[in-house]
């Protein structure tokens, strides 16, 4: 709620948690003066299933909050990114990528019942759109995607200042784009057609049969410049992300697509080759730029969200900033 004695904006602390494929990461923000005042990252428990996952969390909280000298009953509220599909309405978990038994899971009435504060829940790419829109490069967008290329490949969509989640909360799951004739009814083992293709393990895989080590993409792109035997992979690389470029271009006509996740690590080396690829496919190709929050995008968008169930009032004040 509302405090007069803070101007209108209500006082505790938000916490945002963004679960990775590898790592979870957590910032608390200030929700009386919107100063972030502190983090922390802790391994994903990928194996583990939900309910350890949730201990890990909760901990991680309390751990935070005493870091940065503030008591347990300051929480206020907590916003949380998922790495899978999300039933916004009510906070549950359908799936969440690799993270083993994550069928169906009701994280916010969990998190509400353990923490005794308001929970958002949104998928990922969703949640490092709301990041970017609202202290990142997309501040004065309306139209625009966030491409997150990691383990997995999502989109998070903003069409006229609103998310775009689609019928099934399953817009922007890119990572199922079928990206040629020949992939269609392949076996893929539940993966999408262009993350089976892209994502951060094939490309791991491919490179340590390559190269001898497990690379990234983004360390795949950067090395091929001086490793021929990388090229191949890391030409794919580029030219399967144009594909969904352009495929998103297509349908949307975003102002701009940002690039997130680690493959975007690369820089110049991936943007401007896919800048060069689209070039010659669309007559009105949207500007291609970096998320100015990186990795932090989803943490900050959770960190919104989370403000946004205190008073929605105040979020848009802050988007408008």
């Amino acid at each position: 709620m509302a405090d007069e004695r803070t101007g209108g904006r209500p006082e505790g602390v938000v916490v945002g948690i963004d679960i990775g494929g590898t790592k979870t990461a957590l910032l608390a923000t200030d929700a009386a003066t919107g100063q972030d005042i502190g983090g922390d990252r802790f391994e994903t428990p990928t194996e583990a299933g939900p309910e350890a996952m949730l201990d890990r969390m909760v901990d991680a909280i309390a751990t935070l909050l005493a870091a940065a000298g503030r008591q347990p009953d300051e929480l206020a509220a907590v916003g949380v990114a998922v790495p899978g599909l999300v039933d916004t309405r009510t906070g549950r978990v359908k799936v969440a990528g690799n993270l083993e038994g994550w069928v169906d899971v009701p994280l916010r009435d969990l998190l509400d019942r353990r923490l005794g504060v308001s929970v958002f829940v949104d998928q990922d790419a969703d949640v490092a759109a709301l990041g970017e829109k609202w202290r990142g490069c997309a501040r004065q967008m309306d139209t625009f995607v966030v491409l997150a290329l990691g383990t997995g490949i999502g989109a998070g969509i903003m069409v006229n200042g609103r998310l775009h989640r689609g019928f099934h909360n399953a817009a922007g799951e890119l990572g199922n784009l079928v990206v040629g004739r020949e992939f269609l009814g392949q076996e893929r083992n539940g993966v999408g057609n262009l993350a089976a293709l892209v994502g951060g393990k094939t490309i791991r895989d491919r490179a340590k049969e390559i190269a001898g080590e497990e690379l990234s993409a983004a360390e795949v792109i950067e090395r091929a410049r001086d490793d021929p035997s990388l090229a191949p992979v890391a030409a794919e690389v580029v030219d399967h992300v144009a594909m969904a470029v352009i495929a998103l271009a297509a349908v949307l006509d975003p102002e701009a697509v940002i690039f997130g996740g680690g493959t975007s690590e690369a820089g110049a080396l991936l943007v401007e080759p896919v800048r060069e690829r689209i070039a010659a496919e669309l007559p009105a190709p949207p500007a291609l730029m970096h998320a100015v929050l990186g990795a932090d995008a989803q943490l900050h968008g959770a960190v919104f969200g989370a403000l946004g169930l205190l008073d929605p009032d105040l979020a848009r004040r802050e988007e408008n900033r």
